[in-house]
């Protein structure tokens, strides 16, 4: 059984409907121990979820299931911070205003365009798409500031109507070079099962990128379903052991304050 689920969103995000205290108690029901809702908080004027995040609104609400349900589940502090290094005044101040426990650096937009959509791939060679895709996220990486890249490589989920299944053999230059940057920053990666929820049918990223990342002395690794609907929790997570012990991950990684503890899976 994998203890946490590190990657979920709420009615906090404006493309979700589930209440926290509901969160919680799926959590329960699926035997979690540990939870991280992560609500999106963007700063691109084009985003759908720019300006809606309200952190003092969400610390409210994660005190007060932390009262209901604290004995049964933790309940971690947590956000997922897009474009971090486009707006690193805001994410900033937003990470050090409040007491999160975990933060996400997620990549959804490169330049004007969202990556999570299939205009994104119209009139673009697989080259260009993928491409512009790792060169905008390995700056973000080196810029830094959060604890886990998100969805490593997300845009595999809206390309692969465009380009068939997506071969990280094909992109292991740039993939390594991100991987290289978070260890050298002290940033995680997370296996994202919501990718798998799509028609590429496999977690973000897969075994090959998990197997670099060990490879390269990555340690910290985190386990998220990204859901964003009731059922999705946990979604997938049965085969979470065997990419663990296929890439030599003897340990996952929870976070307390912002500092990782490392759980161990043996």
């Amino acid at each position: 059984m994998i203890p946490h689920d590190y990657h979920m969103h709420s009615d906090f995000s404006p493309d979700c409907r589930v209440p926290l205290a509901e969160r919680c108690e799926r959590a329960i029901e699926l035997g979690l121990r540990e939870i991280c809702v992560t609500d999106h908080a963007d700063f691109i004027p084009k985003d759908a979820a720019a300006d809606y995040y309200r952190p003092e609104t969400y610390f409210a609400e994660l005190t007060r299931c932390r009262e209901l349900y604290g004995d049964r589940v933790t309940l971690r502090a947590g956000v997922e911070i897009g474009e971090w290094h486009r707006f690193p005044e805001r994410a900033t101040a937003l990470a050090d205003g409040f007491p999160y426990d975990f933060i996400i650096g997620s990549l959804h937009w490169v330049g004007e365009e969202l990556v999570l959509v299939q205009d994104y791939f119209e009139g673009k060679s697989e080259a260009l798409a993928y491409e512009a895709y790792f060169e905008e996220l390995l700056a973000m990486v080196r810029h830094g500031g959060f604890d886990v890249i998100g969805h490593l490589d997300v845009p595999k989920r809206a390309g692969f109507p465009y380009y068939g299944s997506f071969s990280s053999e094909q992109w292991e230059e740039p993939i390594r070079a991100v991987l290289y940057a978070a260890i050298e920053r002290g940033i995680g990666i997370e296996i994202n099962t919501g990718t798998a929820r799509r028609t590429v049918a496999e977690p973000s990223p897969d075994l090959t990128v998990l197997r670099w990342y060990r490879e390269l002395g990555g340690e910290i690794l985190t386990i998220g379903s990204d859901a964003h609907r009731s059922g999705d929790m946990a979604y997938a997570f049965e085969r979470i052991p065997a990419m663990l012990a296929a890439t030599g991950f003897t340990a996952i990684t929870n976070f307390e304050e912002r500092k990782p503890v490392f759980v161990d899976m043996g």
